[in-house]
């Protein structure tokens, strides 16, 4: 019960989030005449952006299952691409839900333990953190003015805050260490008491699975094959925010620098802890696009054209993907591990 509302509370408080954020930035806006733009915008080049973030999504089916195969499981991409595509969908219900969705759909379809599969799932996580960190410092070399005036107007009055607070912060991560430390040393000091322990022993091999799924990249058959995958995801993604700009006059001259700064605030309002990014995402976008002169109402209608088409997007593909999911039959083991 406890545990239910915990929740139904952290839910209702993202959503109000995402909805106070989006009601912010579009409070003002005539929506007649951002209607009135989108008539007039170039959709070729919308359809392309949403093409591009399909197989994007693709290119992530495939490149998870080079981490699967490592652990036992040799599945099609036709098959993961349903469980990445219900991933994807769950995000919009309920945020970094989609993580566990997918191997929960995996699990359905195919029988992969949710253990191996969150753990390469987090495999995953890592190399497109490392790929973001990489097109941050791209962007940095190639932006750096206008990305040092953003951060620097964005954050400066939190940093003010975090260096007044600095020891009261220190004593918090002091205390956390101790107490892992102490945690730490009675779990070794028990271990033969609660190895008797039906409920630790199944943590404990949960555990033991999430690490073998996250150092499954270490027994990929093909490295290139997975770096193939990866560069391609992020390829797609630059290329899905660039060529947005060219659906409206307002952003068509826009070049390829702002195509880096766009991606990475929008892969940071993506990452915020709401429902598919909405608000966080419109919000940083817009911003990003004041730094190259674009008034803040063309902003707000890019940032709104290029999240709701890829959303419309994800919700059909994802909730196809859900329908499909649940009616094709279980693969049988031989299926499975055998050559497919």
């Amino acid at each position: 019960m406890r545990k239910g509302l915990l929740s139904f509370l952290k839910y209702t408080l993202s959503l109000a989030i995402a909805v106070f954020l989006f009601w912010y930035l579009y409070k003002d806006v005539d929506f007649k005449d951002m209607l009135a733009k989108f008539r007039k915008a170039n959709f070729t080049w919308v359809y392309l952006s949403i093409a591009l973030a399909m197989f994007s999504h693709l290119l992530r089916a495939w490149r998870w299952n080079m981490l699967l195969e490592p652990l036992g499981y040799k599945l099609k991409s036709s098959r993961t691409f349903l469980a990445v595509m219900v991933g994807y969908l769950a995000n919009f219900v309920v945020p970094r839900m989609g993580e566990v969705s997918r191997c929960g759909i995996l699990k359905k379809t195919d029988n992969v333990s949710v253990s191996r599969g969150f753990g390469s799932v987090v495999t995953e996580r890592v190399f497109d953190l490392i790929c973001l960190l990489i097109i941050i410092g791209i962007t940095l070399i190639l932006e750096f003015k206008r990305l040092n005036e953003f951060f620097l107007n964005l954050f400066l009055d939190k940093a003010t805050g975090l260096e007044e607070n600095f020891f009261t912060l220190l004593a918090i991560g002091i205390t956390f260490l101790i107490v892992a430390i102490v945690i730490f040393f009675f779990l070794k000091k028990n271990q033969t008491f609660l190895r008797k322990n039906k409920y630790y022993n199944k943590l404990t091999a949960f555990l033991r699975q999430l690490v073998e799924g996250i150092t499954s990249v270490k027994k990929l058959k093909s490295q290139s094959s997975f770096w193939v995958a990866t560069i391609g995801i992020w390829v797609c993604y630059f290329l899905m925010t660039y060529v947005m700009f060219f659906s409206m006059n307002s952003t068509a001259d826009l070049g390829i620098s702002a195509g880096f700064i766009i991606l990475v605030l929008g892969g940071l309002g993506m990452a915020t802890p709401v429902q598919g990014g909405i608000g966080a995402f419109h919000y940083l976008v817009s911003a990003g696009l004041l730094l190259y002169g674009i008034s803040e109402k063309e902003g707000i209608t890019f940032a709104f054209l290029l999240h709701s088409s890829n959303s419309i997007a994800i919700m059909v593909v994802g909730t196809a993907s859900l329908f499909i999911s649940m009616i094709i039959p279980k693969r049988k083991a031989d299926e499975i591990y055998g050559d497919s």
